[in-house]
């Protein structure tokens, strides 16, 4: 009972401060690093609902990028005679590119459905409700984790060994994620008031794809549309993981500063529009 009566406390101090200040930034931070094991155990919800009732289960995250390498692989390489620099086969180019851009879109796009999805949970109880597009976001990370058992095989496949530069794609990885979940906080906000930006978040995934060089070098875009790809921070992130995996150079040190400055900005940014919308949650649901 006297947890109980710790969290009606909690939820009713809650309703009564409907205004996220400036000053309640890192308060709230701080309270979401005091609950990771919610944020564990949210995520393990979340990776259970994410495959429940499927014949093939957890395949699915090989089916997906898989399926998706094969066919571009085809289209790009056969028809379209895309041609990466260097002797790097097309399907490894593809897949080192095609493997974070799944895992940013599914995480954006699982993010944004999260508060509407966890409704009846978000009226019940009072937790911080950042926990939810985090959790999704660490969802899609296990499925991340079973495209690089592809990836592995490939390169055993081709016999292009990582470089020694590979050291540096967990310092990329945590600018990847941050800049996802900082995006992903508004979007499951917005979409609780609105039902529209989910549809919207797929369309404008969709352009942002063909805008991100996953599927072709930067190098073959012309110089005037250099710019476009500048300013994309995944242009930026896909870039640094081809060159550290089997280019062997560094992520370049100019670059990976400008993408964690976008990340971190990203985030904070998110991070406080999401906490301002929270109070109305409720009252919305």
């Amino acid at each position: 009972m006297g947890l109980l009566n710790q969290v009606l406390a909690t939820e009713k101090r809650y309703r009564l401060t409907k205004t996220f200040r400036p000053n309640d930034f890192f308060l709230s931070l701080r309270e979401l690093v005091r609950r990771h094991e919610l944020v564990w155990l949210m995520t393990v919800r979340h990776l259970k609902g994410q495959y429940k009732q499927s014949v093939l289960g957890y395949a699915w995250a090989f089916v997906n990028p898989l399926t998706q390498m094969l066919i571009l692989s085809f289209v790009f390489s056969i028809f379209l005679q895309v041609r990466p620099a260097g002797d790097v086969p097309y399907p490894l180019f593809l897949f080192v590119g095609l493997l974070p851009w799944i895992f940013f879109s599914s995480a954006v796009a699982s993010g944004t459905d999260s508060v509407v999805g966890a409704s009846s949970l978000v009226t019940k109880v009072y937790f911080p409700r950042e926990i939810l597009p985090i959790a999704a976001a660490f969802t899609k990370v296990v499925d991340l984790a079973f495209g690089l058992l592809i990836l592995t095989a490939m390169m055993i496949y081709y016999g292009t060994p990582p470089e020694w530069t590979v050291v540096w794609v967990p310092a990329i990885f945590l600018i990847h994620l941050v800049f996802t979940i900082g995006l992903s906080f508004p979007l499951a906000a917005l979409n609780l008031f609105f039902h529209d930006v989910r549809f919207l978040v797929g369309v404008v995934l969709s352009m942002w794809f063909y805008l991100t060089p996953v599927m072709y070098p930067v190098e073959t875009v012309p110089p005037r549309y250099h710019i476009l790809f500048d300013l994309n921070p995944n242009s930026i992130i896909i870039n640094a993981y081809r060159r550290v995996i089997y280019q062997g150079d560094s992520p370049g040190l100019d670059r990976l500063l400008l993408g964690l400055g976008v990340a971190v900005v990203t985030f904070v940014v998110g991070y406080y529009l999401f906490k301002m919308m929270e109070g109305a949650f409720a009252d919305r649901i």
